[in-house]
C-alpha cells in the first residue's frame, strides 16, 4: 500500500479496492457474508469481478472458492443443507468470474453479454430435455399452490409452471450480468471514469443471435412448444438489454434531459409487461438497421 502514495489515502474507494482485491481471499470472506443478507449476493459477486479485472483470475476464483467453503461451514453449523451454499458458488459467483475472464479476454462487453445469453439459453434448453417437459415433482408441488393461492387459474399456472426452466436460466444469466455491470462500474470509477457507460452504449448481440431470436419469437408465438416458450424468456431480456443501451445512446446523442433515463427506469420497472417487449422489439431492429449509427450521421 506504500506504494500507492498519497493519491490512495485521498481516495477512499480505491484505497478500499486495492486492499480487498490485494488477497482473493478477502473478497472471498466479504463475498460469503454478503450472500447472507437477502439481494446483496450481487454485490459480492461483483467483488470478485472487480478482483479479477484488478488482479486477475486466479486471485477471482480464490475468492470464490473461499466464499464456497465459508458457506458450507455454516451451512454444517447451522445445520442447513450444503448444497444451498454450493448453489450460491454457481448461481452467484462462478458464472460472474467466467464473465469477467471473457470480457478481459476480448475486450468486448457485447461479446461477453452475447456468451451469457447464449449459455443461458443453453441451460433452459438442457433442463428442459432433461426433465422430459416436465418440472420434478418436488418442484412443482410447491409452486402449483402458491400460483393458486395467488389467484391464478389452472391455465395460469400451467403455463407459469412450463416457463419455469426459461426464468431459472434468465435469473442466472442476470445475476451474473449484475455482478459484471456493477464491478465493471467500481473498476471504471478507479481506473477509466465513464468507460462502462461507453461500452455499453456500443452493446450489440449481433445479426447471429438476432436471426435466432427472430426465429424463437416466430416459434413461440406459433405454436406451443416448451422450447420456444422458454428461450422466448430469455430472448426478451436479453434484447430488452440492448434496447437500453441504445436509449442510453440516443440520450447521450441527443443531449436528453438527466431525468430522462431514470423516468425510462421508472416505466420499465412500473410498465414491464409493456416497456421490456417494446425494448426488446428495438434492441432487435437495431443490429440490422444501426439506429446508433444514424443518431452518430445525424
Amino acid at each position: 500500500m506504500r506504494r500507492i502514495g498519497s493519491a490512495t489515502c485521498s481516495n477512499p474507494v480505491k484505497q478500499f479496492a486495492d486492499w480487498i482485491t490485494q488477497r482473493g481471499y478477502r473478497a472471498g470472506l466479504v463475498a460469503a457474508a454478503l450472500a447472507l443478507v437477502p439481494l446483496l449476493g450481487i454485490v459480492g459477486s461483483s467483488l470478485l469481478v472487480l478482483t479479477s479485472l484488478r488482479r486477475g483470475s486466479a486471485s477471482a476464483w480464490t475468492g470464490a472458492a473461499t466464499a464456497t467453503v465459508v458457506l458450507l461451514v455454516a451451512s454444517a453449523v447451522g445445520g442447513a443443507q450444503p448444497a444451498a451454499a454450493a448453489l450460491a458458488g454457481l448461481v452467484f459467483w462462478a458464472p460472474a468470474v467466467g464473465l469477467a475472464e471473457v470480457l478481459k479476454r476480448s475486450g468486448s462487453l457485447s461479446l461477453t453479454v452475447q456468451t451469457a445469453t447464449t449459455i443461458s439459453a443453453l441451460l433452459a434448453i438442457m433442463w428442459i430435455l432433461t426433465a422430459g417437459g416436465q418440472l420434478p415433482d418436488a418442484l412443482g408441488h410447491q409452486l402449483t399452490p402458491l400460483l393458486e393461492e395467488s389467484g391464478f387459474d389452472a391455465e395460469s399456472v400451467r403455463l407459469m409452471l412450463t416457463l419455469v426452466p426459461g426464468v431459472m436460466a434468465l435469473t442466472l444469466m442476470l445475476a451474473a450480468l449484475g455482478g459484471l455491470f456493477l464491478g465493471m462500474a467500481w473498476h471504471a470509477s478507479i481506473s477509466s471514469p465513464g468507460a462502462l457507460g461507453r461500452a455499453f452504449r456500443e452493446l450489440r448481440l449481433g445479426k447471429l443471435l438476432a436471426g435466432l431470436g427472430l426465429v424463437v419469437l416466430i416459434g413461440g408465438l406459433a405454436t406451443n412448444n416448451a422450447v420456444f416458450a422458454n428461450l422466448l424468456v430469455v430472448a426478451l431480456s436479453a434484447f430488452a438489454l440492448q434496447g437500453l443501451a441504445l436509449i442510453h445512446a440516443a440520450a447521450m446523442a441527443r443531449s436528453w434531459p438527466s431525468a430522462a433515463l431514470p423516468v425510462v427506469y421508472v416505466l420499465l420497472i412500473f410498465g414491464m409487461s409493456v416497456m421490456a417487449p417494446v425494448l426488446a422489439l428495438f434492441g432487435l431492429v437495431d443490429n440490422w438497421m444501426d439506429f446508433r449509427g444514424r443518431l452518430g450521421s445525424a
